[in-house]
């Protein structure tokens, strides 16, 4: 570990001495992308991290508010789960269902002032549930929606052991964003015990990101924009060890 995050602090330093440089993709991936591309990190969905199979790379914009990803994953059950919750509790859009919510562990949200969704925690049964109750009458619907414990250790305990989050100053010039890579911290400490303690705490969020191809040989069906774990900025020190790179 010591060898890899020294390579990494030369090859940080050589990347941000380029100064601002131009996004590789649009929208919100593009300060991903870009890094990853500079330090020569290859797109894969492996379950080993993303530099040199022991630092997983996380990147924001300097000042953003916005969440950090951990990692994204549909639900383990039900087969096409993400297509039947679109479909059964989606917002009607054009006459197309989409369904954006962020779920917490530690109480309902309120989504189009008719459902709650809510992360749930059983250790007995090994699983996190989707719980989604009837906001009229307070019960809970019958669907049975859930991340295998299995299936979410194996991510937190391969790709979430040591975490480099980065972060960027950026500008726009002739309708192009740049980026110039300027700090990054070192996150460990995550088992996959305060992973579900985070969840329970309401630190770690489940964000659902469905929606719909608008054309193409896809149109009509389900788009996963990215549902995954967050969590806020300001709550990272309750489940990680931050050590300045």
């Amino acid at each position: 570990m010591t060898r890899v995050l020294e390579k990494f602090k030369k090859d940080f330093q050589e990347v941000g001495n380029m100064g601002f440089v131009k996004s590789h993709r649009l929208h919100n991936t593009g300060i991903g992308k870009t890094f990853e591309d500079l330090v020569n990190v290859k797109e894969n969905n492996l379950q080993a991290a993303d530099y040199l199979e022991e630092l997983e790379l996380k990147s924001s914009r300097e000042f953003s508010n916005s969440m950090v990803t951990l990692f994204t994953k549909s639900p383990s059950h039900p087969p096409d789960a993400n297509t039947i919750l679109r479909l059964k509790y989606g917002k009607n859009e054009n006459g197309l269902k989409i369904l954006h919510t962020t779920i917490s562990g530690n109480k309902f949200n309120t989504f189009l002032k008719k459902y709650g969704f809510k992360l749930g925690v059983n250790e007995k049964k090994k699983k996190v549930y989707i719980l989604i109750k009837n906001l009229k009458n307070g019960s809970l619907l019958k669907f049975d929606c859930y991340y295998t414990s299995n299936d979410l250790k194996k991510i937190v305990e391969n790709k979430m052991k040591n975490i480099v989050f980065i972060e960027a100053k950026h500008k726009k010039e002739r309708g192009k964003e740049l980026f110039h890579f300027q700090k990054a911290i070192l996150l460990t400490g995550l088992t996959f015990s305060k992973f579900l303690e985070g969840i329970r705490n309401g630190y770690i969020l489940y964000d659902i990101r469905i929606g719909v191809y608008r054309s193409g040989k896809s149109k009509g069906k389900t788009h996963d924009h990215g549902s995954g774990f967050r969590i806020k900025k300001n709550r990272i020190k309750k489940i990680f060890r931050v050590t300045e790179i």
